[in-house]
């Protein structure tokens, strides 16, 4: 009886731990929770250091378009422009820094930023099944322990 008890208690955790991983998992795979901004936007990056406060861009999206502001100049892109969404090896306080390849007028531009997603805020991860959906021909990454 006792042997018994002693297999349960180690693989009851363990059990638990799996279920937990799953249910994360699952939670950045099919994001549910969106927060707009004051404006109607979502927000999708962060600065995630508290040293370059100035000159900070932020990117927004809509339904259609992914908005670049900094101070007070916006530059629109939209979905159908984008060609590549992937991270890079830049990672700063734990978020990677992500790169976003589009077309403009025919010449090739990149942007990069740090992305804000949480399990209260899941705003890129909707950002990046926004984009492969109005661009399906676009390599988009998809969202993993790995790479967030």
């Amino acid at each position: 009886m006792q042997e018994a008890i002693n297999i349960l208690l180690v693989i009851l955790p363990i059990i638990i731990l799996f279920m937990l991983i799953r249910f994360f998992s699952g939670m950045l795979r099919h994001p549910t929770r969106i927060v707009p901004e004051n404006n109607g936007l979502k927000k999708i990056s962060t600065n995630p250091s508290i040293l370059k406060k100035s000159a900070y861009t932020e990117y927004y999206y809509d339904n259609n378009r992914l908005y670049e502001v900094t101070n007070s100049m916006t530059n629109e892109i939209d979905f159908a422009e984008i060609i590549t969404v992937k991270p890079t090896y830049t990672k700063v306080n734990n978020r990677r820094k992500w790169s976003i390849t589009y077309l403009k007028a025919g010449e090739k531009k990149e942007v990069q930023f740090y992305h804000n997603l949480t399990f209260a805020n899941q705003n890129f991860a909707v950002f990046l099944l926004a984009v492969k959906r109005a661009n399906p021909d676009a390599e988009v990454k998809k969202l993993s322990f790995l790479n967030i």
